[in-house]
């Protein structure tokens, strides 16, 4: 064996075919691929192959550790893919033949038993070679070089042999158990199946059956029924009674005739809107409707396949048909339009409905509020005056103003607002939070009209009295908090006289006189306090400078005069100085400078003491 890269050109390379053993030459041109060519031009087509059987064969040779591919295999009773392994072979011989003509590539032992390995390099195994194989109760791998390259190393092809190439399983007996097991599963999942069906088809057909007779008595219990429509009134006034009692198909599913539970549609769901925020289709208002037990409980959960199989007359169809059936017929008349995954009733039917419904709300609310009332004040009453009345009694009593029932008459619109007016007022008046009401609404509360004007007339007596206390009280407070004051700033004799003096400022009362007449009196005497104290503290402050004036003089004076002439100087009146006394003149700077220059001329006139 001799690959092209280690011989020489031409002929001289020195080989044969290892299939039909001609002559080769090598052809090593710069053109072409390197590769071997029959000398005599025609190629026997079998050369490659045979060297790949043969090359392989070495490599068993050489290096026994091959891969063997996964396969199916049991454990615990259960199918499994056991993962391929890499095994140590032990090589036997080269082929191996018996009298059923197997004739495997390579024979060898791995894992204590014998392995048959099939090199397929153009052709794989057929059927025939497998079933042969499984006869003789031998393994058997198949190693595909099909595809490994004709200009391939002896390296490449070792390592696709042992490891890389594809490889199958034709034979192994735990391949066969599995798939025995695999067919066993399944003929018995196949006859499970079958049995399923045959009890869901027997299931199936007593359904139907038994909803057909359950559908035929419904039919013939509905036959003739009446029943009164729920809040008929209401949809005759908007034009939709003439949509409640719409035949159609699966229509007696329901306890009750077309009109009941197709008017509870109307009204519960569209109107009311029950469902919430709920899609409004028709299978959450069939659940609406079996909440209300208005489905007959055999069809509430009835299959499409069971509905479509039941065959009577009229037709039968599952609730939720039924109800869909009756959507599309309102959708078809106008009463509901689309809006988006959900169903509305039209506007001009849901308006005039919401008004009427909120103007029927307010005036429920206003007669129960009246009655509520009503009782109430009956409740206050004694039971002398009160008798047998009731708030019941008393809506079925006449109004006197409109000649009505107070029931009727709570409903106008022009003698509601009128009679709630006056109740409350009766109310407040019972319950001591508001004046004496004079209308009587109908009710015996002419004593309790007595009552209320005795209990004012006393409660403003003792208001008046209270007021006049309050009124003492403050006078009081406001004199002592001037007295306060005052003795904070004055004592003795002139606390007396300013308290009980008179002022032009105090409109001509005392200081005490204007803190008893009000909170204002009390702010100017309190003015008048601090004008006589601010006016005491500069008189004595004027007094202690016209004093150091006057000792300062008096020392001038001493320095410059005779002791003979101080005392006709400081106590002589002088035209010059207001006809007063130097010592009185004096009381601030300038007037002790001018008095200076008195002593002056004293001095000049008469001399010094010296």
């Amino acid at each position: 064996m001799a690959h092209i890269s280690e011989v020489q050109r031409g002929v001289a390379c020195g080989c044969n075919c290892p299939a039909c053993s001609g002559r080769l030459v090598a052809r090593k041109g710069d053109e072409k691929v390197p590769h071997f060519g029959h000398d005599d031009g025609e190629a026997c087509g079998g050369g490659p192959e045979t060297v790949l059987h043969l090359l392989a064969k070495e490599v068993f040779r050489a290096n026994p550790t091959m891969l063997l591919p996964e396969r199916l295999g049991l454990n615990t009773g259960n199918v499994v893919m056991k993962p391929g392994q890499q095994v140590t072979t032990h090589f036997l011989r080269i082929e191996f033949t018996d009298p059923k003509r197997i004739i495997p590539d390579l024979y060898v032992r791995a894992l204590g038993y014998d392995l048959f390995v099939e090199v397929a390099v153009t052709h794989a195994s057929d059927e025939t070679k497998i079933q042969r194989l499984r006869e003789y109760g031998i393994m058997a791998v198949e190693i595909d070089l099909s595809r490994l390259p004709r200009d391939s190393t002896r390296e490449q092809i070792a390592d696709a042999v042992l490891r890389s190439a594809p490889r199958r399983w034709l034979y192994h007996p735990d391949i066969d158990r599995a798939q025995a097991k695999n067919r066993a599963d399944e003929e018995k999942w196949q006859a499970a199946q079958a049995k399923r069906y045959a009890d869901f088809q027997a299931k199936h057909d007593k359904r139907v059956d038994e909803l057909a007779r359950a559908y035929a008595e419904a039919l013939r219990q509905l036959a003739g029924k009446k029943v009164p429509v729920p809040r008929y009134a209401e949809l005759q006034a908007i034009g939709l009674a003439e949509h409640a009692g719409i035949e159609v198909a699966g229509y007696a599913c329901f306890t009750v005739p077309p009109a009941v539970w197709q008017a509870t549609i109307l009204a519960e769901v569209f109107h009311d809107n029950c469902l919430g925020g709920g899609v409004r289709k028709a299978v959450p208002i069939a659940k609406h409707l079996e909440k209300r037990r208005l489905i007959r409980p055999q069809f509430q959960r009835v299959s499409r396949e069971v509905a479509d199989t039941v065959m009577v007359e009229p037709p039968f169809a599952p609730p939720w048909k039924a109800i869909d059936s009756y959507l599309l017929h309102l959708l078809g008349t106008g009463v509901l339009v689309k809006r988006g995954y959900s169903l509305l009733l039209a506007n001009p039917f849901a308006e005039e409905w919401t008004a009427r419904t909120l103007a029927e709300k307010q005036r429920t609310a206003v007669m129960h509020a009246a009655v509520q009332a009503v009782d109430w004040i009956l409740g206050q009453l004694p039971d002398a005056e009160r008798a047998d009345m009731t708030g019941e009694l008393w809506l079925d009593s006449i109004h006197a103003k409109s000649g009505m029932t107070y029931r009727a008459a709570i409903q106008s619109d022009i003698e509601t607002p009128k009679i709630a007016a006056e109740i409350d007022a009766v109310v407040a008046m019972i319950g001591n939070s508001g004046p004496v009401s004079y209308a009587t609404v109908g009710l015996p509360v002419e004593g309790a009209i007595e009552r209320r004007k005795a209990r004012m007339a006393k409660q403003a007596e003792e208001l008046r009295e209270k007021q006049v206390q309050d009124a003492k009280r403050l006078r009081q407070s406001r004199r002592d908090r001037l007295c306060v004051d005052a003795e904070q700033e004055l004592s003795g004799s002139d606390l007396g006289v300013f308290l009980n003096t008179k002022h032009n400022d105090l409109s001509g009362m005392t200081p005490l006189e204007a803190a008893e007449d009000s909170e204002s009196g009390l702010s100017r005497a309190r003015n008048v306090l601090s004008e006589l104290v601010r006016q005491r503290r500069d008189e004595a402050e004027a007094a202690v400078e016209r004093k150091r004036y006057q000792d300062m003089l008096t020392a001038e004076a001493t320095r410059r005069l005779t002791a003979k002439n101080l005392s006709a100087f400081l106590n002589g009146r002088d035209d010059d100085l207001g006809r007063t006394t130097p010592l009185l003149y004096v009381r601030n700077d300038g007037t002790y400078q001018k008095a200076l220059g008195k002593l002056a001329e004293w001095q000049r006139g008469f001399g010094g003491p010296f």
